[in-house]
């Protein structure tokens, strides 16, 4: 290949990741702009691009309600629970799959336990309701929605941790167990530490279904439970939408995951590239 050519493939390559930046950026340039406008600015039939009043008195208006606070609190304790539930459940079938179940069986096992993340939530939306509103803890609780999103969850974590326990040495369980070590011992000295990474990756993709999930939410919850999801509609004025706020209070929501991606950023490399390379 020339220099010519060459130079021509970085040019159009630099070209696409401008125009790939311009089309994920923008939204949320627009989203932090719009957040700081007042309200008659938001209204205007021809959008501005950069507020002409700033108003970041917005931020604090968001929690002059003191719902959002606790919106954000409920999807907290929501997400953080059924991530645990999920990940030790799915940690434990994913090793039973990956160690014991295997063949034709366990390969259609597995794809019938990830089929579950296959069909439309909505098909079960009514059926859901109806059955825990015949639960001991009804509809409106943290019980609900943790129990419920595992449906979606759990399959999900099981399958990637199936995946990454295989590609886990077996031979240095063997070599734990010449010295001395039992199953449930080697499982959580040698096995789980070669697969940390990987957890980790399956708690953030759970935690943030679960995080941002809204038809489930607005079904079953509402009084005493409403997850920020469910919240963000009620930023109104009459008839009119307050987008400013909805955008400052969408923004402040995107904050967790956001800073638990950049915590988390070195374990998440790790994990997404576990069984990329075989020896």
């Amino acid at each position: 290949m020339t220099a010519a050519n060459v130079k021509l493939v970085k040019t159009l390559v630099l070209a696409f990741l401008a125009i790939w930046l311009v089309f994920t950026g923008f939204p949320l340039f627009f989203m932090i702009v719009t957040s700081l406008k007042p309200v008659e600015e938001i209204n205007r039939m021809v959008p501005t691009f950069w507020p002409e009043t700033m108003r970041p008195q917005n931020y604090a208006g968001i929690f002059a309600d003191p719902g959002s606070l606790k919106s954000l609190v409920d999807s907290l304790i929501v997400s953080s629970a059924n991530t645990v539930l999920s990940l030790f459940l799915g940690t434990l079938a994913g090793y039973a799959l990956a160690r014991w179940v295997r063949g034709v069986v366990g390969e259609n096992l597995a794809f019938f336990i990830l089929s579950n993340r296959m069909f439309p939530p909505v098909a079960i939306l009514i059926p859901m309701f109806f059955l825990f509103d015949a639960t001991p803890w009804g509809t409106d609780s943290y019980v609900s929605l943790i129990v419920l999103y595992l449906v979606f969850n759990m399959p999900l974590a099981t399958w990637l941790m199936m995946v990454f326990f295989r590609d886990a040495p077996r031979e240095l369980e063997e070599a734990a167990y010449l010295d001395g070590y039992s199953p449930f011992r080697a499982f959580f000295k040698v096995t789980l530490p070669l697969v940390f990474p990987g957890m980790i990756s399956v708690a953030m993709l759970c935690w943030i279904f679960a995080w941002n999930e809204y038809l489930f939410a607005n079904l079953l919850t509402g009084t005493t439970v409403k997850t920020f999801p469910v919240h963000i509609p009620t930023f109104t004025l009459g008839s009119q939408t307050l987008w400013n706020l909805v955008m400052a209070f969408s923004l402040v929501a995107m904050l967790p995951p956001v800073i638990l991606f950049i915590v988390l950023r070195r374990y998440m490399v790790r994990g997404l590239s576990l069984g990329v390379v075989k020896g």
